[in-house]
């Protein structure tokens, strides 16, 4: 071989040895840039890993806290998947038991329920299904369906998933809220009492009772204002009232107040307005109830003329009263004397028979007076003028009265426990216990004679008992033995109004006054007196 092939050789070879050397370089730089790039896919794949993880695990979390019930279902019907919900409301465990929603609908909306299905296929989704299913332990309850299909890559469906609603107990309540809005709409049309809302002065809606007390169709008060049937001076001062509820000061207020009929006459009505707010507290509307009080205002006109005219008359009475037992007691006194001085002058003369007629003349004299004394007692005991209020210790006024009054040696006075102290009149409250034990003294007929007083405490009253084992009352007297010259018998010695004192006595202190007896056995009265 020539040199001159020899260099051409090398030449050859040294040009090769530099193609491979610099695919190497270049072979190496691909390398690490398919290394380089390797690696960010690698951290790429792993974030893409990561969020998709992420993402996973929201969607889990939305699905198993959804308050609603969401159902997977595969073409055939079978539940694939339900959330917690859906577990509760139907009350299937799908991991432990085959679910086919078929065997969820309720009998009689199966056509519903098919022709449902049928707009599910055609048109992918459907929603606001309303029907009833049976679940497993709630019994049958109403629901409210949005579902959708889910389709594969070549659009064909392969299930469907649907959000389920429980609105059985919306219903429910919806029913009811209804039935009552029906009931209240009986009762505001039947009502006695006028009714209208109205909002900023303006008429909206009147009842049959407004419409007849003013007079007005039910059209014709829509037209109007408020101000269109009252008189000015009394619609300022209620406007001044809905400022103060405009202002949130008041929720109601009531007036008396006039309106205008449509024949321009006015009444008198009692006006209750109420305001109805927002949740932002804003008035939205005012119901006012009016009820015409026209003959009440003038009953009690005349109610309080009567009261005054009682009152003068009650002071005349008392004034009468007082007036003629003075001058009765004057007659009586000069004829006690006189008979006096007759059986001092003449008593020899008179036999044993004109001295008798001379003790009854007394007798019946000393009745009169006593008459007289309980006439004028009677008609003074609800004067409150002078009527004192002060601590009285019962025990000391039993034992005062048991020396007043006459008590045989065969009767006994007694108290069963001690008696209270109590706050009254004394003058009255010795009256009151007075005439009451002088009444079972002299009825009482046994040969030992018991009176027994006897006290319980009650809460706003005293209760006494005073009891006796006399004669007794016949039941036929015990209504009408409180009236005035109402005896309880026949006894001499009785007015006839000393039992009508005890009772004046004891409604004066708001009490209360009845009996029980026996004919033969005895008597027992009992009275309260408030504390």
């Amino acid at each position: 071989m020539s040199d001159e092939e020899i260099r051409i050789l090398k030449r050859a070879l040294q040009r090769q040895k530099d193609a491979r050397k610099q695919a190497e370089q270049i072979l190496e730089e691909k390398s690490r840039e398919l290394y380089t790039l390797t690696q960010e896919l690698k951290e790429t794949n792993e974030k893409l890993e990561y969020r998709v993880d992420k993402k996973e695990s929201e969607l889990q979390g939305v699905f198993d806290n959804l308050v609603d019930a969401y159902v997977l279902m595969d073409i055939m019907g079978n539940v694939l998947e339900m959330n917690h919900a859906a577990n509760t409301l139907f009350g299937y465990d799908i991991t432990q038991e085959d679910l086919n929603v078929t065997s969820l609908i309720y009998k009689e909306d199966i056509k519903y329920a098919m022709t449902s299905f049928q707009e599910l296929v055609v048109k992918g989704s459907f929603s606001d299904y309303q029907a009833r299913v049976y679940t497993k332990n709630n019994g049958v309850r109403t629901v409210h369906i949005n579902a959708s299909l889910i389709k594969d890559k070549k659009n064909n469906p392969i299930g469907a998933q649907g959000i389920v609603r429980d609105i059985t107990d919306e219903l429910l309540q919806k029913q009811i809220f209804e039935e009552q809005k029906k009931q209240l709409s009986v009762i505001v049309e039947n009502s006695s009492l006028g009714i209208a809302l109205t909002q900023f002065g303006k008429i909206l809606q009147t009842n049959k009772a407004f419409q007849n007390i003013l007079g007005y169709t039910e059209q014709e008060l829509l037209e109007k204002d408020v101000k269109d049937i009252s008189l000015k001076d009394e619609y300022d001062q209620a406007v001044d009232n809905l400022e103060k509820m405009n202002q949130g000061e008041i929720d109601n207020f009531s007036i008396n107040k006039r309106y205008v009929r449509q024949d321009q006459s006015t009444f008198w009505a009692k006006t209750n307005v109420a305001a109805v707010r927002n949740q932002d507290g804003n008035i939205k509307y005012q119901v006012a109830l009016i009820e015409d009080i026209t003959e009440q205002l003038e009953f009690e006109k005349q109610r309080e003329k009567l009261v005054a005219d009682l009152e003068k008359t009650n002071e005349e009475l008392k004034d009468y009263a007082h007036i003629v037992s003075h001058d009765l007691k004057s007659p009586l006194r000069n004829i006690y004397a006189l008979v006096n001085w007759i059986k001092e002058d003449y008593g020899d003369v008179f036999d044993k028979g004109g001295l008798n007629h001379l003790s009854m003349i007394e007798k019946t004299l000393e009745k009169m007076e006593t008459l007289i004394n309980d006439i004028l007692s009677y008609s003074s005991v609800n004067n409150k003028e002078n009527l004192e209020s002060k601590n009285i210790d019962l025990n000391n006024l039993i034992s005062e009265i048991k020396n007043v009054i006459l008590i045989p040696e065969h009767i006994a006075v007694s108290t069963v426990k001690p008696l209270p102290v109590i706050k009254g009149d004394a003058t009255r409250i010795q009256q009151l216990f007075q005439n009451l034990i002088g009444n079972a003294v002299i009825y009482t007929d046994k040969e030992n004679g018991i009176v027994e007083i006897d006290y319980k405490d009650q809460k706003t009253h005293h209760l006494f008992t005073i009891k006796d084992n006399g004669v007794g009352i016949k039941k036929e007297h015990h209504s009408k033995i409180f009236k005035m010259f109402e005896s309880v018998g026949d006894n001499e010695n009785s007015s006839g109004i000393g039992l009508a004192i005890v009772k004046k006595i004891v409604d004066l202190y708001e009490g209360k006054i009845w009996l029980e007896s026996t004919l033969g056995i005895g008597t027992t009265f009992y009275f309260t007196l408030k504390k």
